[in-house]
């Protein structure tokens, strides 16, 4: 199976951008970081950047794991390095993360925090390895609806909102690792919330399909800042990467 994929990020508002994003040469590893803006301008770039570095360093051809074994070793690795960092300088350094394997026709991936992936297969889209929030047990018990919960965070201020939402590092992360074996044409897209908040993902595959995955995901960043800008003089940090399967 050939694995065609693209990744790129486009610098937010407040021209220092937190996000990072990983493509391994040989196209079995890919790792998109978001680094929380509470973090502060220093703090959300040194969480992206730790991420990409240990990935780089870390290399799944020479590891001798099994595809799940080494997303869950890459993560702990990772979160461990930011709790030691985050000790060190007495300032919290976290953010979000996916990370994705891609080998002999299989994807295994974990996600933490509200940075998205999908799939989109026999032309239906799902959401990959999503975790279950801080307060959705709410919800499970009955006691706000699911358009309550999320009507709440909508209208809390996005620093605000991270409150409710998971992070790297934690103590013990809630991340799932999840193994999805993949048939050619099958589409994989990973992106920061500064694309997710703005566009849905049948628009997003629609758009890989029909300008394939480079054009494509450069097309969704530009929609996504335009977007943005509109509703709020705006604009987040914007990463994207997509695989196309072949």
């Amino acid at each position: 199976m050939e694995i065609l994929s693209y990744g790129a990020s486009l610098t937010g508002s407040s021209c220092v951008n937190g996000d990072s994003f990983y493509i391994s040469p040989d196209k079995k590893v890919f790792v998109l970081s978001d680094g929380a803006s509470g973090a502060g301008e220093n703090g959300k770039t040194v969480m992206s950047k730790i991420c990409v570095e240990m990935a780089k360093e870390f290399d799944f051809s020479s590891s001798n794991l099994a595809p799940k074994e080494y997303v869950d070793c890459l993560f702990y690795k990772i979160n461990n390095r930011l709790i030691e960092i985050s000790q060190n300088k007495r300032h919290l350094f976290y953010g979000t993360i996916i990370i994705a394997i891609i080998d002999k026709g299989v994807l295994t991936i974990t996600t933490l925090g509200n940075s998205p992936a999908y799939i989109f297969s026999s032309g239906e889209v799902r959401r990959l390895a999503k975790h279950k929030q801080k307060y959705e047990d709410l919800v499970d018990q009955g006691y706000i609806t699911r358009d309550e919960y999320d009507g709440y965070l909508k209208q809390m201020h996005e620093r605000v909102r991270g409150c409710f939402d998971w992070f790297m590092p934690d103590v013990v992360p809630p991340n799932v690792i999840e193994e999805y074996t993949l048939m050619p044409e099958d589409m994989i897209f990973m992106c920061s919330d500064g694309l997710s908040d703005w566009i849905e993902p049948d628009s997003v595959f629609g758009a890989l399909e029909s300008h394939g995955v480079e054009d494509g995901v450069n097309t969704l960043l530009q929609k996504a800042k335009e977007i943005s800008f509109a509703a709020k003089l705006y604009y987040d940090d914007i990463t994207a990467i997509a695989v196309h399967c072949q």
